[in-house]
């Protein structure tokens, strides 16, 4: 896991979870993740991974 930015803090202790936990975008999918907070965007982007993505862009 890589992350730059503001508040990446946030992130870290869902990051470690999904990262020794082995799980699979499909799992980390059906979690959770609180609006808005920046651990969304980790579901967000879970979610895109297992073909399910909640915002589709053209």
């Amino acid at each position: 896991v890589h992350m730059v930015g503001d508040r990446m803090g946030e992130q870290v202790g869902e990051a470690q979870l999904i990262y020794n936990w082995e799980a699979l975008p499909a799992e980390v999918a059906q979690l959770v993740h609180a609006h808005p907070t920046q651990n969304e965007a980790l579901g967000e982007a879970h979610l895109a991974l297992a073909g399910k993505p909640l915002h589709i862009s053209d």
